[in-house]
């Protein structure tokens, strides 16, 4: 919010507008003032955002956002990643955040919390697709990773 009371919306920055328009172009859409403020608030993110962390960023209507999420999944500039409970999140698609990681998932309180993995572990999950294309004729174009447990916060209201 700024000093005066009124909502600032998150903002794009131009090299993201830049990359989103051509798969946005595909899919018949424009960057409009909502859909660059939904997606202006998942770049700043740190983490996968769920539907009313994204609308309280944005101000905009509740309907509002979840047709601009569902329309930006479509396009393939979000990507959805399955929260615990069916509490799903959303965040910019690899692609556009040239941010390659995977995910913690706490099945206690929902939040989805990115991890960068080490080189090693990509080897040898890159090694387990090759296999695993050769022996069934899959052809992976990529791959989802998420860790599910729970967060320290959960761990410790169970332990103490």
């Amino acid at each position: 919010m700024s000093r005066a009371g009124k909502h600032t919306p998150p903002t794009l920055s131009n090299a993201t507008a830049a990359a989103v328009l051509p798969a946005l172009a595909r899919n018949e859409l424009r960057l409009t003032a909502h859909r660059r403020s939904v997606l202006g608030a998942l770049e700043e993110a740190e983490r996968p955002l769920a539907t009313d962390e994204v609308v309280a960023a944005v101000g905009a209507p509740v309907s509002t956002v979840y047709r601009i999420l569902a329309e930006l999944v479509d396009a393939g500039v979000v990507a959805r990643v399955a929260g615990a409970g069916g509490g799903d999140r959303h965040e910019l698609a690899e692609e556009f955040s040239r941010h390659h990681h995977h995910h913690l998932v706490c099945t206690g309180c929902g939040i989805v919390v990115d991890f960068e993995p080490s080189r090693q572990l990509e080897r040898l999950i890159e090694r387990e697709v090759a296999a695993l294309s050769d022996s069934s004729g899959f052809e992976v174009s990529h791959h989802l990773f998420d860790m599910r447990g729970h967060c320290r916060e959960c761990s410790s209201a169970a332990n103490g």
